[in-house]
């Protein structure tokens, strides 16, 4: 057993399946990910025991995305949350600009493989299980944010209007990457109350940038 995955092992549950720690380590937007080998054995096995789909487990193209934008700026001090962070490239990322990162998930498997990504780059950040709906007043308290990220978290109705209540409630600047999900244009809709919108669209993945608006 290689020390990655031995280190897996012992951060993940007791009834982790063999395809959760067929792992490698792969260079992808610009860092380096511990990533599941064979996802679809993974999705088969969780699929079996009952668990929902390990959307967590792949390093999808909006969080690359992400992860290349975010690696262009300036963080340097900045306080960054990143929602449905997944293999964590986005806040890997930001924590290399500067930024003090906190990256939530609501899987707790993704929060372990979060950790050993940022510590593979050698990067300090905190990793914590945050769902939005359950946990949307401790992510709130623990701001000010000064940016927060999202990469194709949208996917269901539920995130939608979770994100939605969510958002406008951190205070901050919000650069969300989809690929050009309905969920997406529902939730920016629904955010122009709150925030100036901008987006870079891009055939495969878009970038919206949101600016909360000035109360008064």
């Amino acid at each position: 057993m290689n020390p990655v995955t031995a280190s897996l092992a012992e951060m993940l549950r007791d009834d982790a399946p063999a395809s959760l720690l067929d792992v490698s380590v792969r260079l992808a937007g610009g860092v380096y990910l511990v990533v599941p080998n064979d996802w679809e054995q993974l999705r088969h096995d969780e699929g079996g025991a009952g668990r929902g789909v390990p959307y967590w487990a792949r390093p999808w193209p909006s969080g690359l995305r992400l992860a290349e934008e975010v690696a262009k700026r300036s963080l340097q001090g900045a306080r960054m949350l990143e929602l449905g962070c997944g293999l964590a490239a986005p806040s890997i990322a930001a924590a290399k600009a500067g930024a003090e990162v906190l990256a939530t998930d609501g899987s707790e498997d993704a929060v372990v493989f979060a950790a050993h990504c940022l510590a593979l780059n050698e990067v300090e950040g905190e990793v914590a299980h945050a769902d939005w709906a359950a946990h949307g007043d401790q992510l709130v308290e623990r701001g000010p944010w000064d940016l927060v990220l999202a990469a194709d978290v949208l996917y269901t109705r539920q995130n939608v209007e979770a994100a939605a209540r969510l958002l406008p409630r951190l205070g901050a600047p919000v650069l969300l990457a989809d690929p050009n999900r309905t969920g997406a244009r529902n939730l920016l809709a629904a955010a122009r109350a709150s925030f100036a919108l901008h987006t870079d669209r891009g055939e495969e993945v878009s970038l919206h940038s949101l600016t909360p608006r000035r109360r008064g």
